[in-house]
């Protein structure tokens, strides 16, 4: 028998279900968290991601020498034209947004003169051999006809770690991409201690060269490298005289003879 002093109780069903649902509530909120805090992956074309050079990209402070000669900064920021300004430039590279960098190195020539260290980087989709090029360039740039031969400047071809500059040989959306939205996918420029080179320039001479690719590709590298020491534009000094390697001999001569050295 039961003792008639001692009630019986029953289950709380209303307190059991509050209490199911606050359980149910809160591991709601808590994989609702995970779900916003998880990245989400979206299929579809690479965006093109140039990597940065050291510093801010597109930074442009001048250029000046430490007591050792060497670059601490770099030239401000210019474009140049190296094809028709007033034409759609035609382009035959794609642009993939990757990069394939120089594993050769070469010394500076000479001992004098503000150091510029760079890197070389080649967009893998213009289908040139990033050692190649950078081979290219450093005989350019050490070649005494160059900007060497002053005195003033040097250059050497270093691992991309070590570089204070880095010069980009990319296609033309890729290269209209760095230059910024004042350029024509067809200009080199140098912006800050970044220097771009188009890689459909570099394949094939202006009409301005017969078809000298490699002349041309001499005069470019020249080019460049005289913008990012800080030299200025110039113009043709009369019919028949040899073209300033700093007038845009890829949109026309202007009556002067093609010249791809300083």
């Amino acid at each position: 028998m039961s003792d008639p002093g001692v009630r019986r109780r029953g289950l709380n069903w209303g307190r059991v279900a509050l209490i199911i649902g606050a359980v149910v509530a809160l591991v709601a909120v808590v994989f609702g968290v995970r779900a916003l805090s998880a990245p989400v992956e979206r299929a579809g074309a690479p965006t093109i991601a140039v990597p940065s050079p050291s510093g801010t990209r597109f930074t442009s402070p001048s250029p000046s020498a430490s007591p050792s000669g060497t670059s601490t900064a770099t030239t401000s920021a210019s474009a140049s034209a190296s094809g028709n300004p007033s034409s759609t430039p035609k382009s035959t590279t794609k642009s993939s947004g990757e990069f394939d960098w120089a594993t050769i190195t070469a010394a500076a020539s000479g001992s004098q003169g503000t150091l510029y260290r760079y890197a070389v980087a080649v967009e893998s989709s213009a289908k040139l051999k990033a050692d190649s090029v950078a081979g290219t360039i450093a005989g350019v740039l050490n070649d005494p006809r160059s900007w060497t031969g002053s005195g003033d400047v040097r250059f050497a071809l270093v691992q991309k770690s070590k570089a204070t500059v880095t010069l980009y040989v990319v296609s033309a959306k890729t290269a209209e991409s760095l230059c910024g939205s004042a350029a024509v996918a067809s200009y080199t420029c140098v912006k800050g201690n970044t220097v771009v080179l188009n890689a459909d320039q570099w394949k094939a001479a202006a009409p301005s060269y017969a078809g000298d690719a490699r002349a041309y590709r001499t005069f470019l590298i020249n080019h460049v490298t005289g913008l990012l020491i800080g030299k200025s534009e110039a113009k043709c000094g009369g019919s028949g005289k040899k073209a300033p390697v700093m007038l845009q001999q890829g949109a026309g001569l202007g009556g002067c003879k093609a010249n791809a050295w300083p």
